[in-house]
């Protein structure tokens, strides 16, 4: 779009009809606008109106927090000497960016606290950059919450929202409890190629009356997409495809909702695991930002129709349920009003141990950068183990199953190689009782597809996490029991 055109775009008559409608009326709203002539406010009032607890009410006068230098410290990385690190987090806070008891246990601003929110706009700004000026950040409480608050500000009842036809299908909750109607579109889940068909979707976005009468005179209103490290299949868009498929949102106005949790984890490609030489594949900050780093949509964004999601869950802890979102201003305007009547401001507490966390220990951004690469090296091993213990076994020797990604982060995919005119989808679910027997658990691919019919010659393949055992031994063992069962499967001719 030229530059004209740009300054001209209006992102309004995308966001749903509930979400601008919503209203949100509290009993201390400012009356300032009725104020008698001559009106003059007392410089310090003393509050007798809202019902926030003293702080000296709370039982917790002082929080001990004692920390980890890397992710896995007393077995993988225990040939380093790690010094002790813990720290006081007070009632009321000594350290300027650190946050208080007392600002943490009361009630929170919907943005997120004022440390937390500088850190977020901080971090956009310096590692995502949207191309646009009025862009605007709201704290979450979760990846789940960002998705439902997402679908809530775009779609009303019958909107079209485009999926990936595998996907992490929680999302479709979001949509549906909106109103909105699912379209899969398609991937490529070649073992030698995977990715994202940008192909179908021009051809399905430029031909759609024909390709989809039921849906005539009715496009998409938007795209949900994990473009790095894509879960379940591990698909990464390249930089040429999100520019493209950015196009398409602009030509075909729509909007990109751009969840990405397992970004920061990329992994470099697979090699044989050497606890020894683990810090081989550790790289600085700037080589990671300057070189590993795929950018986000919001780069390519100069309308404000990119929603980004974000969340702590993936590099410190699940149990924060503390997130991000990133959108075009009048976009966070009706999230905002959607958090006021519902979930209110992200928890206190976990914006409380992220930022002291971040801001007392780790040296604000910089430092916080370094603890993801942290996470990352030992996520980097770990998928080596698993990997190693999957290619070294016969079931893979005997080209029984490949390798679809395993450059995700916490998860790596492969394809069970049924024969031509087997029904995959039925010898998938029979598969996995064989499995289940053997000892070890996985996610079929058809449970994450959008639309089984749709995906049903697409669907064989089984996600593996590496994220959750305890140790080598049981990542080895994991791999020893997925290929053996396997082996076995084809043996008996996809019997159990």
């Amino acid at each position: 779009m030229s530059q004209e055109s740009t300054k001209k775009y209006n992102i309004d008559h995308l966001i749903s009809k509930r979400a601008i409608n919503r209203q949100f009326i509290h009993f201390n709203s400012d009356n300032s606008k009725r104020a008698p002539e001559g009106f003059l406010p007392h410089p310090r009032p003393l509050g007798l109106a809202y019902g926030r607890p003293n702080p000296q009410y709370y039982p917790i006068k002082k929080i001990t927090i004692a920390l980890d230098e890397y992710p896995f410290q007393d077995s993988l990385f225990s040939t380093k000497k790690h010094d002790e690190v813990s720290f006081d987090v007070l009632r009321v806070a000594d350290e300027t960016g650190s946050i208080g008891l007392n600002e943490a246990f009361q009630y929170g601003d919907l943005n997120g606290l004022p440390a937390f929110a500088k850190f977020v706009k901080q971090f956009v700004e310096q590692i995502h950059r949207p191309s646009y000026d009025n862009w605007l950040t709201i704290g979450t409480s979760g990846a789940s919450d960002g998705m439902n608050k997402a679908a809530d500000a775009i779609i009303d009842s019958g909107d079209i929202v485009l999926l990936e036809e595998f996907t992490f299908t929680p999302f479709v909750n979001s949509v549906l409890n909106a109103g909105g109607i699912i379209v899969p579109t398609k991937l490529n889940l070649s073992s030698t190629d995977a990715k994202f068909d940008v192909a179908y979707l021009s051809n399905l976005l430029n031909n759609w009356d024909n390709l989809k009468p039921e849906h005539k005179k009715n496009k998409p209103k938007a795209l949900y997409i994990i473009p790095t490290c894509q879960n379940p299949t591990g698909i990464t868009h390249s930089i040429e495809q999100r520019k493209k498929i950015y196009e398409l949102a602009s030509v075909h106005d729509f909007v990109i909702i751009e969840d990405d949790p397992y970004g920061y984890l990329a992994l470099p490609p697979f090699s044989k695991p050497n606890i020894l030489e683990i810090q081989r594949e550790n790289i600085s900050v700037d080589e990671f930002l300057n070189n590993q780093l795929i950018p986000s949509y919001l780069r390519f964004d100069t309308e404000g129709r990119v929603i980004r999601l974000e969340t702590f869950s993936k590099v410190f802890s699940p149990g924060l349920r503390l997130g991000f979102i990133v959108a075009h201003e009048n976009i966070i305007k009706v999230i905002k009003r959607n958090a006021a009547i519902g979930t209110r401001s992200p928890s206190g507490p976990s914006q409380l141990i992220l930022m002291n966390v971040i801001n007392q220990k780790l040296g604000g951004l910089q430092g916080w950068l370094e603890w993801i690469l942290k996470v990352r090296l030992a996520y980097v091993h770990r998928r080596n183990v698993l990997i190693n213990s999957l290619t070294e076994l016969r079931a893979y020797q005997n080209g029984y199953f490949g390798i679809l990604s395993s450059e995700a982060g916490m998860f790596a995919s492969i394809i069970i190689n049924f024969p031509q005119g087997i029904n995959k989808i039925d010898k998938l679910e029979l598969l996995n009782y064989k499995l289940l027997q053997h000892g070890v658990t996985v996610v079929l691919g058809n449970k994450l597809a959008v639309d089984v019919e749709f995906s049903k010659e697409s669907a064989n393949f089984l996600r593996l996490s590496y994220a959750e055992l305890d140790n080598d031994a049981e990542l080895e063992e994991a791999g020893k029991r997925l290929t053996t069962a396997i082996e076995e499967f084809f043996r008996k001719d996809f019997n159990y």
